[in-house]
């Protein structure tokens, strides 16, 4: 998981974009008609995403004489489309994302665009670049078209919240099983404001990163099985904490990431580092 740099395109660029391969004379009349009512309701997804406030933002079914499934349309026929007039904005937007990353849970591969608030909600946001987030499938179709209703509802953003995003919440246990596995919560400090523990709870679930860290974790596992038993019959318990706390040094730098806080884990088991290595399968 990470935060990302804003993209920087605005509202309108992307709708005077759309409204060139608008031919449908009334549509692009309306559609320029309303286009000061988005820009007012850009500012204010703007105010209220900084303000940790986005629970805020009403949600429409129409703007002015223009439809929702016109407003979605602007995305899917001019965005999202592969020959859409506005789909070099849509790469952009997608190629924000660091090693192709997902910044939702930092595993996946990213392959599309989330909106953060769903369009099916908040049609006009549609186009909205800073409502665009690169996403995997997986963190994409987990979250549908869940939307805030109070302010600790709001999963994290990439773009806005930052702070979040590098402080540490996330917690990795050893269920000794069988089958031994690696099992991961969202722990924030008891010291936070409720609202932003409540915030990292429900992006852990919503985006389903349990079930992605522990699959990865339990596969890692599996691959360091020989190592751990051989680490062990050259020298003991210490060499098998040793080497996982190499490990937990080389991913100290991803602080949320599903590495760190297994290896953590399982350097302080005690249980683990004598014998339970062996209960890898």
């Amino acid at each position: 998981m990470r935060s990302l740099s804003k993209p920087t395109f605005t509202n309108l660029e992307v709708l005077n974009l759309c409204l060139t391969a608008t031919p449908d004379v009334g549509l692009h009349t309306r559609l320029l008609a309303i286009s000061n009512n988005l820009d007012i309701a850009t500012t204010a997804y703007d105010v209220n995403a900084t303000a940790k406030t986005l629970n805020l933002v009403p949600r429409v079914d129409t703007v002015g004489h223009v439809t929702k499934p016109e407003l979605t349309s602007l995305y899917s026929d001019h965005m999202s489309k592969t020959n859409g007039v506005a789909r070099h904005i849509y790469d952009s937007i997608r190629s924000l994302a660091p090693y192709k990353k997902c910044p939702l849970c930092g595993v996946g591969t990213v392959a599309t665009l989330d909106h953060h608030l769903p369009k099916s909600k908040y049609p006009d946001l549609a186009i909205f670049p800073c409502n665009l987030v690169p996403a995997c499938h997986f963190c994409n179709d987990t979250k549908k078209a869940r939307y805030p209703r109070l302010p600790g509802q709001q999963t994290l953003h990439p773009y806005y919240d930052a702070p979040l995003f590098s402080a540490r919440w996330m917690k990795a246990t050893l269920d000794q099983g069988p089958p031994l596995v690696i099992i991961y919560e969202a722990s924030p400090p008891a010291t936070w404001p409720a609202i932003d523990q409540e915030r990292v709870r429900r992006h852990f679930i919503i985006c389903g990163i349990g079930v992605t860290f522990s699959s990865n974790a339990n596969d890692e596992l599996a691959a360091h099985k020989d190592m751990l038993v051989k680490l062990h019959r050259q020298g003991g318990a210490v060499a098998v904490r040793g080497h996982l706390l190499e490990q937990v040094e080389k991913y100290s730098s991803r602080t949320n990431s599903w590495q760190l806080s297994m290896f953590e884990a399982l350097a302080n088991d005690t249980w683990f580092i004598d014998v339970g290595f062996n209960s890898i399968a």
